[in-house]
């Protein structure tokens, strides 16, 4: 009869459990339809033009643009092994201008100073000047012009300056950037450094409470909603989760607010993003954003009236490359009954020798 000791049975058990833990992981990794070259766009129309984007270059100076269409894209760059390099871009269509910068009170005095006297002010009140092409108001403490292509304001107040121009003139704007994201934790990392955790997708977006997407930012809760979801890439029907985090304040860049995510809950993947703080924002040098398309809710108000659809918030899928028919020949979730029979039944021998053993 074979004699196996305690200790060699004990070691067995580990490893098996072990061996079905990592099944398990190696199975739900990764949505099944990731890849490299996988990429989806999302999309913000705002006829209004009141989508804001804000970049904050430093302490004392900031842009903010306002847009009629906002466009954002991650794409799979690369895969090796448990990790991925991903590509994230930003572009904001037909958007306004507005720069804010914080002056020292001696560079803003000889700045108004210089204002004053082109314009003869002595003094006293203010005085306004206008023309065909030019506004211009001169105060003690104060200056502004306004033409039909901008508006510029300079003042002094509590010991600092603070000038501001507007630009009425439509323009768009491009920002991008790279990280890393390890595909079993999903950490994302940015020159070696986390900075948040993946919320582009989630395996079962019905366990997502408590992932904390960025420092003090956790989702708090989810709730399956039995609807219709209208995007711009198509319709997408039950089970929708919609996942919300808590209420933040970032106080240096006057914003607060929560983030709101619809996801699709046969693929996984987020259909769209109300995102005022994010790590892919930090990624790419934006400090802000108020992103909400109201196109869709415009333009099929009738029909969401009169069924069970409903718009999503924030940016919006428009396009993927993605393929949402799940191969007939993987596994629905996890490892296959008979893996798991077969897993269990060893477990049970193993089990009931140790006991034998012991008791002998």
């Amino acid at each position: 009869m074979i004699r196996i000791n305690k200790k060699t049975i004990i070691i067995l058990i580990v490893i098996v459990i072990l061996s079905f833990q990592g099944s398990i992981l190696l199975v739900n990794a990764t949505p099944y339809w990731f890849k490299e070259g996988i990429y989806a766009k999302y999309i913000s129309k705002e006829p209004e033009g009141m989508d804001l984007i804000k970049i904050k270059i430093s302490d004392r100076e900031a842009i903010v643009f306002y847009c009629h269409q906002i466009e954002f894209t991650w794409r799979v760059l690369k895969v090796t092994d448990d990790k991925a390099q991903m590509g994230v871009l930003l572009q904001g269509f037909s958007c306004t201008r507005k720069k804010w910068d914080v002056l020292d009170e001696d560079i803003a005095r000889e700045l108004l100073q210089g204002y004053q006297e082109r314009y003869n002010f002595t003094g006293g009140g203010c005085i306004t000047v206008e023309s065909e092409t030019i506004n211009v108001t001169v105060c003690e403490d104060s200056y502004m012009e306004q033409t039909e292509r901008y508006r510029a304001a300079l003042g002094i107040a509590e010991g600092r300056g603070h000038l501001f121009n507007e630009s009425y003139i439509p323009e768009n704007f491009t920002r991008s950037g790279t990280f890393e994201l390890d595909l079993k934790t999903g950490d994302i990392y940015v020159n070696g450094s986390p900075v948040g955790k993946n919320f582009l997708w989630a395996e079962n977006p019905a366990n997502m409470t408590g992932l904390e997407i960025l420092s003090g930012l956790k989702i708090e809760d989810v709730r399956e909603i039995n609807s219709t979801i209208l995007t711009y890439y198509g319709d997408f029907n039950a089970p929708i989760y919609m996942a919300q985090t808590n209420m933040i304040s970032v106080s240096d860049i006057g914003l607060s607010g929560k983030d709101l995510f619809f996801y699709d809950g046969s693929s996984g993947l987020a259909i769209s993003l109300f995102m005022p703080f994010s790590p892919l924002w930090e990624i790419m040098g934006v400090s802000g954003t108020s992103i909400a398309d109201t196109y869709l809710q415009m333009k099929y108000r009738d029909e969401i009236q009169k069924s069970n659809k409903m718009p999503p918030f924030g940016l919006v899928l428009a396009e993927t490359n993605i393929d949402f028919t799940k191969p007939a020949e993987l596994p629905e979730e996890g490892p296959s009954k008979t893996a798991v029979l077969a897993l269990v039944g060893v477990t049970v021998v193993l089990v009931a020798l140790f006991l034998r053993r012991w008791r002998s």
